[in-house]
Order: structure tokens, then sequence, then C-alpha cells
């Protein structure tokens, strides 16, 4: 009898394909997020991030209040761990994500450029920074993304931002921390160096300017061009220095041209790289699934007093379970058949969606995260 219920694609339970690898090398970070959140659902530790809030949190985001309220009130016993859950997860994705983006540019400029070396650790990146300018005092610096081309002689880094409204003056001016480095130690690097920044999601062109601005603001007393010629970085590649470049991409298609550019080997494949690896590590659930199972199951733990984890081990505990990890689709097997067998014991109404399709999916769902709680 063929499956009814809609594909499921997580990543952390799927087999090593070629293609797999690589979205999970890529998605590495998110995925760890996904793992983490995971794991504190079935050891029941949800409600521990509410142990790491900040004492400023207390009272700027009236946990206190909450608190006080939380014996006479449901949902101000909620509160304080759906504040801290939210909380935790969003600042962790936020620095995640941005990891995600390093990944793409990396592979592409691994896979379509004739770079010999792209480091993929930041010690790397400053160790090779410091053979082409033949120097041991750069400081301790983060790049994004690097590769060089020995043979020819030229080296791309890359400061990559998600968008660039979000930061004050100080994260706008944090972009030119590293070519004012460059130009500090006064050395001429003994490859072309093009500093590339890159804002994957533009916004307005007044965050443009505002940014350019700053930059020139930080870099002025050591570069001899003035602003209006630094305003060029958002069309074409400025020389600061000698061998020294500093260029701005704003969106995929800026970014995709720039590479285009610097590769110069008339590929035009890396053109659609950027949206083809987009394309690829946009089909995977571990994520949106646990997280949203996540904050549910607060939900029902604050306001039912239950849990549909425990309720699920104790069926499976009940029927004896068996996940087949052969294959990732002998293990889709193996949850649906373990599935038919205790959905006629689901006696609790603790889960809190409306229809029965949805009540089994979602049981499926968990049935999906236990499998992968216990691989990991």
């Amino acid at each position: 009898m063929k499956n009814t219920y809609p594909e499921r694609r997580f990543l952390h339970l799927m087999d090593r394909s070629e293609e797999t690898r690589l979205v999970k090398d890529i998605l590495k970070s998110p995925l760890g997020l996904a793992s983490k959140i995971i794991t504190s659902l079935f050891e029941e530790k949800l409600a521990n991030w509410k142990d790491d809030l900040d004492e400023i949190k207390l009272f700027a985001a009236g946990i206190q209040r909450a608190e006080k309220l939380s014996t006479v009130y449901s949902l101000a016993s909620y509160y304080p761990f759906m504040f801290a859950f939210h909380q935790y997860f969003h600042s962790s994705f936020r620095a995640r994500q941005g990891k995600v983006l390093e990944q793409i540019l990396q592979r592409i400029l691994q896979q379509y450029s004739r770079c010999d070396n792209v480091p993929d650790k930041n010690t790397d990146r400053l160790s090779l920074l410091g053979e082409i300018f033949q120097s041991d005092e750069l400081g301790n610096l983060d790049i994004d993304v690097m590769a060089s081309d020995s043979t020819h002689k030229k080296t791309l880094i890359i400061q990559l931002r998600s968008r660039d409204d979000t930061g004050g003056t100080t994260a706008k001016g944090s972009l030119a921390d590293l070519p004012r480095e460059f130009l500090r130690i006064n050395k001429t690097p003994q490859s072309d160096i093009l500093y590339l920044v890159c804002v994957w999601v533009p916004r307005d062109s007044q965050q443009k300017i505002s940014t350019v601005r700053k930059m020139f603001s930080s870099l002025k007393e050591d570069i001899g061009i003035s602003e209006e010629v630094f305003h060029e970085i958002v069309r074409n590649k400025v020389r600061l220095r000698e061998n020294i470049f500093l260029k701005m991409a704003y969106g995929t298609d800026e970014i995709a041209n720039s590479l285009f550019e610097w590769i110069g080997d008339e590929n035009k494949q890396v053109l659609d790289a950027i949206s083809i690896i987009v394309d690829l590590v946009s089909d995977w659930d571990d994520l949106w699934i646990a997280y949203a199972i996540a904050s549910l199951e607060l939900e029902v733990a604050s306001f039912s007093n239950q849990s549909n984890i425990k309720l699920l081990n104790e069926k499976c505990d009940r029927i004896g379970i068996d996940f087949n990890y052969k294959s990732y689709q002998d293990l889709t097997d193996s949850i649906d058949s373990i599935l038919e067998k205790i959905i006629p014991l689901w006696t609790e109404d603790s889960i809190p969606l409306n229809t029965l399709s949805d009540k089994a999916q979602y049981i499926r769902d968990l049935l999906f995260l236990k499998a992968y709680y216990e691989k990991t």
C-alpha cells in the first residue's frame, strides 16, 4: 500500500550520498542547532533555558512579574519558559545562518575557481595572509571566506553580512577592520588582494550609502583617495594601495558577478552557482520540525501538564519498536509501521492540532525525532 504521508527529509538520518554530504556540510551549523533541540526535547530539558536568563531580562522582559502571577494564571507560568526558549533559538540561529552563507561561497570557490588554497579555518586564513604580507604582525581578526590563486598571484578575501540594516555604526565600521590592518602594517602583499564585502540581502540605498561612508571614515587616514572615489566600491573595485583593492557587492546577483569577474576563466556556471546551491539546501526538515514541535511541547507541558514525548515513549515501550536504519527508505517504512500500531493506543487528547490527519502526522514526526535522537 502506497504511503500517503508527506515525504520527510531529515538530513541527519538520510543515506550518505555525495549530494547529501555536500548539503550536510553546508548546513552543519543549523543542523547542530536542530540536534541540540531534539536532545533537549527527549531528555526533557526544554525548560532549562530559563535558568540561563540574565538578571536584566528578569525585569526588562517582564519575567519577574510573570513569575509573581504564575500561581494564579497559567499564561504567566508559561511565559518565562516560552521567552527563554525562543530567545535561545533566535540568538543561536542568527549566528548560524551566517555560517551557511560562508559555506555556500566557499563551495563555489572550491568548485569553480582555479585557487589552490581555500582554507576552511580562520587560523589557516590568517596564516596564509601572513605569508602573503610576509609579516607576523597581523592581528587576530575574523575572515569569513578566503581563496588564493598562487599561479596568478591573486587572493580573494570575503567579509559577509546577511544584511546591512541590522547593525549600527560600529557593525558597519567593523567591515573596515581587515583592510585597515593591511594598511597599518605598511607592506606590499606578494599577491593582488581583493577585499570583497558581500551583503546577501540588500535593503535600501540609504543603508548602502551609510555603510560606505562609515567604512571610508575608518580608512580615510590610511588611503590617498577622496570619498567620491571611495564610493565607487559599490560598482567597481577601488585601489586602496599597491596590490590592495576593495569592492562591495549587494545581493546575490552582484555577488555572483563579482566572483565571476575575479575568477576570470569565463566559466559562466558560477553566475548560477549561488541559486543552484540555495535550491539544493532548501529541501530539508530537521530544524523546522524540531523547533515547531519543541515550541508546541512547551505549551502542552504548561497548559495541560502533559508530555507527548512521555506518551510516545510509553506506547513505544508497550508495543516494542525497532527502527530500521539500514537505509532511509527502510527507516521511513519502519516508522510508518510503528505509527499504525501506535495510533489506536493514543487515546489522550494531548496533541494541540485540529484534524486527525495533522495529529497522525505529528505522531509520525515525533517518531522521526525519536529515531534521530536514538541514532545520535
